[in-house]
């Protein structure tokens, strides 16, 4: 049987997360993120924190239900590119595409380059999802240049400005500095990471401080 990415491994089955809670490492167990995805669409399914009533979870359902669609739509497009019969049913679709991709990628019949872009979309969708479930926490740097464009604020659509750096904070992962201008893009990830972003801004992050921040955003 092909080996799943990782990405693949948590949308279609039970998976694990290591976290840190009072200095001490603990397992949090999690079922498919496709299962906990469709229970972002009604209430009494498995939703991770993003449940609650649902006249409160207008705008979350559309982002699930959106985000379902495409992962469905681009599966069974290929499925259908393929000549595969799809299953019907989401997690056996996607598990149909990564053995299908996998096989024509071993078989020569498909390049390095389109393989290495297909097979980077289980990822990228379980990224998404988790998004969804467990937004990420982002603490803005005020009045700071990025040390690498100079850009100390960016605009979105409407014309509204924001600070450009920001330490993001996603659970299961490392801290993460990012320039949010498109033209740059810079990332720090780690303490480490955060560290020489100081040092490039004549400041110190104080990793602690950080931390306790983010606990209190709940």
């Amino acid at each position: 049987m092909t080996e799943l990415s990782d990405g693949m491994a948590r949308l279609i089955g039970p998976w694990t997360l290591t976290v840190t809670v009072d200095n001490h490492d603990r397992q949090q167990h999690f079922p498919p993120l496709v299962d906990m995805l469709n229970g972002q669409l009604a209430p009494g399914m498995e939703g991770g924190s993003g449940g609650g009533l649902p006249s409160t979870r207008n705008i979350l359902d559309v982002q699930s239900l959106d985000l379902l669609i495409h992962i469905q739509d681009v599966t069974r497009a290929w499925l259908q590119e393929w000549g595969v019969q799809g299953a019907g049913e989401l997690k056996l679709d996607l598990r149909g595409f990564w053995e299908r991709l996998n096989t024509l990628h071993n078989t020569g019949a498909m390049d390095d380059t389109t393989f290495e872009h297909l097979a980077s979309y289980p990822d990228t969708w379980a990224a998404k999802v988790w998004d969804l479930i467990e937004p990420p926490k982002t603490v803005p740097l005020r009045r700071t240049e990025c040390p690498k464009c100079g850009v100390d604020k960016v605009s979105n659509a409407e014309g509204e400005s924001s600070d450009n750096l920001t330490i993001t904070f996603r659970v299961g992962h490392e801290f993460t500095a990012e320039c949010r201008n498109r033209e740059c893009a810079a990332v720090w990830i780690g303490v480490t990471g955060l560290q020489d972003l100081g040092r490039s801004l004549g400041i110190k992050i104080d990793i602690d401080t950080l931390q306790e921040a983010v606990a209190q955003m709940g």
